[in-house]
């Protein structure tokens, strides 16, 4: 019985492995100065080299920008005058969108303000971590589980070899 907990303990936690493989984080730093510095990185600390930025227009939807991530995986970018959103994709379900900061005199071009906006799709990478966090609360409540059953088979042992000696 032992072995068999050992094995479906160790089968749950490379299943964590890889929900957990890697999540694409974009870090948008505004540098004060009507530039914005766009970072690209995955959660495992691995650079996300190669990934494209864009920033399209919150209006229309009009492609502002778009360039890749170099080696050291940011990229400084001048703030656009109509509000943008900056978009990380780094491939399939790998893709960030965040609206990004307004230049420090405000956005100046016209037809771009007072509009609703409408940003594109809703992150994959929050889809994905609900889902992997989901499964997260199952497995610590599986491995609280066994550990209970476990620590129950333990103590019944022990109560019978107290037994035997008295």
């Amino acid at each position: 019985m032992n072995k068999r907990i050992l094995i479906s303990f160790i089968f749950l936690l490379s299943l964590q492995q890889v929900i957990f493989a890697h999540s694409l984080l974009l870090n948008v730093f505004d540098n004060e100065d009507n530039t914005i510095t766009v970072e690209g990185v995955f959660n495992t600390g691995e650079v996300a080299t190669g990934a494209q930025v864009r920033l399209e227009a919150l209006a229309n939807g009009m492609l502002l920008y778009k360039e890749r991530l170099p080696t050291e995986s940011e990229l400084t970018i001048d703030i656009p005058k109509e509000s943008y959103q900056i978009v990380l994709d780094g491939g399939p379900g790998h893709q960030i969108i965040e609206v990004g900061p307004s230049p420090k005199g405000g956005f100046t071009k016209v037809g771009s303000q007072n509009k609703e906006v409408k940003l594109s799709e809703p992150r994959e990478g929050s889809k994905q971590l609900s889902l992997a966090l989901i499964v997260s609360i199952a497995l610590a409540f599986v491995l609280l589980f066994i550990t209970i059953l476990v620590n129950i088979k333990n103590t019944n042992l022990l109560m019978k070899e107290l037994q035997k000696v008295r």
